[in-house]
Protein backbone atom coordinates (compact mmCIF):
# COMPACT_ATOMS: atom_id res chain seq x y z
CA UNK A 1 0.00 0.00 0.00
CA UNK A 2 1.42 3.64 -0.95
CA UNK A 3 1.93 6.40 1.78
CA UNK A 4 -0.35 8.40 0.18
CA UNK A 5 -3.96 8.80 1.59
CA UNK A 6 -6.66 9.66 -0.85
CA UNK A 7 -8.53 12.33 -0.10
CA UNK A 8 -12.41 11.66 -1.41
CA UNK A 9 -14.14 14.70 -2.91
CA UNK A 10 -16.69 16.16 -0.78
CA UNK A 11 -20.43 14.35 -2.28
CA UNK A 12 -23.18 17.22 -3.01
CA UNK A 13 -26.34 16.46 -1.95
CA UNK A 14 -29.26 17.66 -3.82
CA UNK A 15 -32.69 18.37 -3.15
CA UNK A 16 -35.28 17.76 -6.11
CA UNK A 17 -37.89 20.36 -4.94
CA UNK A 18 -41.54 19.79 -5.76
CA UNK A 19 -41.56 21.92 -8.99
CA UNK A 20 -38.24 20.68 -10.34
CA UNK A 21 -40.22 17.01 -10.42
CA UNK A 22 -43.58 18.61 -12.02
CA UNK A 23 -41.29 19.82 -14.57
CA UNK A 24 -39.52 15.98 -15.15
CA UNK A 25 -43.49 15.33 -15.35
CA UNK A 26 -45.47 17.55 -17.19
CA UNK A 27 -44.42 17.55 -20.84
CA UNK A 28 -46.17 20.79 -21.66
CA UNK A 29 -44.63 23.19 -18.96
CA UNK A 30 -41.99 25.33 -20.16
CA UNK A 31 -38.68 24.23 -18.24
CA UNK A 32 -39.80 20.59 -18.84
CA UNK A 33 -36.42 20.85 -21.32
CA UNK A 34 -34.19 21.92 -19.18
CA UNK A 35 -35.53 20.05 -16.29
CA UNK A 36 -34.72 17.26 -17.63
CA UNK A 37 -31.04 17.84 -19.13
CA UNK A 38 -30.16 19.15 -15.37
CA UNK A 39 -31.45 15.95 -14.19
CA UNK A 40 -29.34 13.90 -16.91
CA UNK A 41 -26.31 16.03 -16.04
CA UNK A 42 -27.27 15.40 -12.26
CA UNK A 43 -27.75 11.72 -12.68
CA UNK A 44 -24.44 11.45 -14.10
CA UNK A 45 -22.67 13.12 -11.38
CA UNK A 46 -24.73 10.59 -8.99
CA UNK A 47 -22.92 8.13 -11.16
CA UNK A 48 -19.83 9.35 -11.01
CA UNK A 49 -20.12 9.68 -7.29
CA UNK A 50 -20.19 13.61 -7.04
CA UNK A 51 -23.98 13.99 -5.71
CA UNK A 52 -26.59 11.98 -4.29
CA UNK A 53 -30.17 13.17 -4.73
CA UNK A 54 -32.98 13.61 -2.39
CA UNK A 55 -36.90 14.32 -2.60
CA UNK A 56 -39.27 14.96 0.11
CA UNK A 57 -42.05 12.21 0.61
CA UNK A 58 -44.26 14.45 0.48
CA UNK A 59 -43.13 15.59 -3.09
CA UNK A 60 -42.49 11.45 -4.07
CA UNK A 61 -45.94 9.93 -2.93
CA UNK A 62 -47.70 12.21 -5.52
CA UNK A 63 -45.26 10.63 -8.72
CA UNK A 64 -46.38 7.94 -10.54
CA UNK A 65 -45.19 4.18 -9.27
CA UNK A 66 -43.35 3.90 -12.55
CA UNK A 67 -41.78 7.00 -13.32
CA UNK A 68 -40.45 6.91 -9.21
CA UNK A 69 -39.27 3.40 -9.89
CA UNK A 70 -37.54 3.98 -13.26
CA UNK A 71 -36.56 7.36 -13.99
CA UNK A 72 -36.21 8.86 -10.28
CA UNK A 73 -34.77 5.21 -9.08
CA UNK A 74 -31.05 6.98 -7.93
CA UNK A 75 -33.26 9.58 -5.60
CA UNK A 76 -33.37 8.68 -1.95
CA UNK A 77 -37.09 9.58 0.21
CA UNK A 78 -36.60 12.00 2.88
CA UNK A 79 -39.14 11.29 5.24
CA UNK A 80 -41.49 14.27 6.40
CA UNK A 81 -43.25 13.96 10.02
CA UNK A 82 -45.56 16.61 11.49
CA UNK A 83 -42.72 18.05 13.59
CA UNK A 84 -41.20 18.71 10.36
CA UNK A 85 -44.41 20.63 9.21
CA UNK A 86 -44.53 22.16 12.68
CA UNK A 87 -40.95 23.30 12.47
CA UNK A 88 -42.04 24.84 8.52
CA UNK A 89 -44.76 26.06 9.95
CA UNK A 90 -43.20 28.62 12.38
CA UNK A 91 -40.79 29.91 9.59
CA UNK A 92 -41.63 33.32 9.24
CA UNK A 93 -39.88 34.17 5.66
CA UNK A 94 -42.17 35.25 2.89
CA UNK A 95 -41.54 31.64 0.81
CA UNK A 96 -44.69 29.24 0.48
CA UNK A 97 -45.55 26.36 2.92
CA UNK A 98 -43.67 23.33 0.20
CA UNK A 99 -40.38 25.80 0.14
CA UNK A 100 -40.37 26.23 3.82
CA UNK A 101 -40.86 22.61 4.96
CA UNK A 102 -37.77 22.23 1.77
CA UNK A 103 -36.12 24.67 3.86
CA UNK A 104 -36.22 22.61 6.94
CA UNK A 105 -36.03 18.98 5.72
CA UNK A 106 -32.49 20.68 3.74
CA UNK A 107 -31.04 21.66 6.78
CA UNK A 108 -32.28 18.72 8.74
CA UNK A 109 -30.32 16.36 6.16
CA UNK A 110 -27.41 18.72 6.02
CA UNK A 111 -28.33 18.86 1.91
CA UNK A 112 -26.34 21.31 -0.05
CA UNK A 113 -27.93 22.44 -2.80
CA UNK A 114 -31.49 22.48 -4.38
CA UNK A 115 -33.00 21.70 -7.86
CA UNK A 116 -36.23 23.33 -8.95
CA UNK A 117 -38.14 25.35 -11.33
CA UNK A 118 -38.78 28.67 -9.50
CA UNK A 119 -37.20 31.08 -8.38
CA UNK A 120 -38.33 30.68 -4.35
CA UNK A 121 -35.06 29.37 -3.43
CA UNK A 122 -32.90 32.10 -4.62
CA UNK A 123 -32.89 34.53 -1.35
CA UNK A 124 -31.82 31.66 0.93
CA UNK A 125 -28.53 30.45 2.06
CA UNK A 126 -28.03 26.95 -0.34
CA UNK A 127 -27.08 26.04 -3.79
CA UNK A 128 -29.67 26.69 -5.61
CA UNK A 129 -29.91 24.66 -9.36
CA UNK A 130 -32.78 26.47 -11.21
CA UNK A 131 -34.44 25.83 -14.45
CA UNK A 132 -36.22 28.68 -13.84
CA UNK A 133 -36.03 31.58 -16.61
CA UNK A 134 -33.42 34.07 -15.65
CA UNK A 135 -35.43 37.16 -15.67
CA UNK A 136 -39.21 36.64 -15.29
CA UNK A 137 -40.83 39.56 -17.34
CA UNK A 138 -40.97 42.84 -14.94
CA UNK A 139 -38.44 41.23 -12.21
CA UNK A 140 -35.64 42.44 -11.17
CA UNK A 141 -32.16 40.87 -11.79
CA UNK A 142 -31.32 37.45 -9.92
CA UNK A 143 -29.61 38.01 -6.91
CA UNK A 144 -25.87 36.99 -6.55
CA UNK A 145 -25.02 33.92 -6.06
CA UNK A 146 -28.26 32.48 -8.37
CA UNK A 147 -26.98 29.90 -10.79
CA UNK A 148 -29.53 29.62 -13.63
CA UNK A 149 -28.88 25.89 -15.24
CA UNK A 150 -27.81 26.42 -18.77
CA UNK A 151 -26.99 23.16 -20.68
CA UNK A 152 -23.84 24.16 -22.24
CA UNK A 153 -22.23 25.74 -18.95
CA UNK A 154 -23.08 22.96 -16.86
CA UNK A 155 -20.43 21.94 -14.33
CA UNK A 156 -19.40 19.38 -11.86
CA UNK A 157 -20.02 20.27 -8.10
CA UNK A 158 -16.36 22.22 -7.34
CA UNK A 159 -16.41 21.96 -3.52
CA UNK A 160 -17.90 25.47 -3.24
CA UNK A 161 -21.36 26.36 -2.14
CA UNK A 162 -22.92 29.46 -3.37
CA UNK A 163 -24.68 32.29 -1.07
CA UNK A 164 -27.03 34.67 -1.63
CA UNK A 165 -25.22 36.64 1.87
CA UNK A 166 -28.59 37.07 2.75
CA UNK A 167 -29.28 36.63 6.62
CA UNK A 168 -29.64 33.06 7.63
CA UNK A 169 -33.33 31.61 8.84
CA UNK A 170 -33.68 30.58 12.45
CA UNK A 171 -32.69 27.01 13.40
CA UNK A 172 -35.78 25.11 12.94
CA UNK A 173 -36.68 23.84 17.22
CA UNK A 174 -37.36 20.11 17.40
CA UNK A 175 -40.30 18.60 18.57
CA UNK A 176 -38.45 18.08 22.13
CA UNK A 177 -37.99 21.37 22.72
Amino acid sequence: MSGRSRTRPKVRKVLLDDSFVNALLATDVAEHADACALYGQLVDNYAAGRDRLFALSTVLGDVPHEFRRNALAPVETVHVAEQHRSAAGEITAPISPQTALSLVMLRRERIDAVATATHEFDPLQTEVLSVAPREPSGAEAPPEGYQAYEPDAFAPPSGDSLSSETAPLPEPRSADE
